[in-house]
């Protein structure tokens, strides 16, 4: 008859798992041991051992949150405006500016649109006076490769008028381009989902839109949206399904403007959700 000692060897040692986070939870840490840490999921820095454990956590959750909280007005009322900037770059006259501020007033189309319209400033000077507006570099889009290994949500660029433009692996240092003023919450929410260093940029809005068609195609089957007002236990529910369907072993979330965004990550591949805020 063998040993215990000659036995033990033999023996497959199972990888204990952390303690479910759900209070709830019933499972015992030896049940949990035999399935495998693969069966359970990571949000934010806390595990859960299932799919009913996950769904329940992440309704209380977003129960628990301001999902107001992430919302930022567009313009910065702090910073000098674009068209005192041009002028004071004397790139525009103050007869200019006051016949660009009536039209911009009369037909709501936006200002820097209304001084390319009329002739008085080039895109070129009107992407240096937002950088100088904003106290952050230009980035030349035109002719440079823009393809990173970061994908952020189409419908967030579309929203903050922004690109990731250059991300250096290393670092994890994202560098995002901003087309109309830069959203700074939007830069802290990039910070929590993708656990990445953000810093931002100017960009030119021509080379914005032309290079926003390639990553919305880029983009195409990487992410869902929805719209309609959905309370905290249906969100759960509707990112609990597609956890199970994408075999995902981490989500991270956060709120950006006006919406909620859930990443999730699966053994191949990553799904971006995105909730649509009820305005109060």
């Amino acid at each position: 008859m063998k040993s215990l000692l000659q036995v033990l060897p033999r023996l497959k040692i199972l990888a204990w798992p952390p303690k479910c986070a759900s209070k709830a939870c019933r499972r015992s840490v030896l049940l949990t041991a035999m399935h495998g840490r693969t069966a359970g999921i990571s949000v934010q820095d806390q595990w859960f051992c299932g799919p009913d454990c996950f769904e329940n956590a992440l309704s209380e959750t977003l129960a628990g949150i301001d999902l107001f909280a992430a919302r930022e007005p567009a313009v910065q009322r702090n910073r000098l405006p674009l068209g005192l900037t041009l002028l004071s770059c004397g790139h525009i006259s103050a007869d200019q500016l006051r016949t660009a501020l009536d039209q911009h007033r009369a037909s709501g189309v936006r200002f820097g649109d209304i001084l390319l319209h009329l002739g008085f400033a080039t895109e070129e000077q009107l992407t240096a006076a937002l950088a100088l507006q904003w106290g952050h570099p230009v980035f030349p889009l035109r002719g440079t490769a823009t393809e990173t290994a970061v994908c952020i949500p189409t419908r967030l660029l579309e929203l903050n008028h922004m690109l990731p433009v250059y991300y250096a692996e290393r670092s994890k240092r994202l560098l995002v381009g901003f087309a109309e003023g830069v959203h700074y919450r939007t830069l802290d929410a990039l910070a929590d989902v993708l656990s990445c260093n953000p810093s931002p940029c100017i960009i030119a809005s021509s080379e914005y839109r032309k290079r926003l068609e390639a990553v919305a195609a880029q983009n195409r089957g990487q992410e869902v949206s929805f719209a309609g007002k959905s309370c905290p236990s249906e969100m759960a529910r509707i990112v609990r399904n597609y956890a199970v369907k994408l075999n995902a072993a981490r989500l991270r979330f956060t709120t950006c403007r006006d919406h909620l965004w859930l990443r999730l990550s699966g053994r191949k591949r990553e799904l971006d959700i995105l909730f649509r805020l009820a305005h109060e």
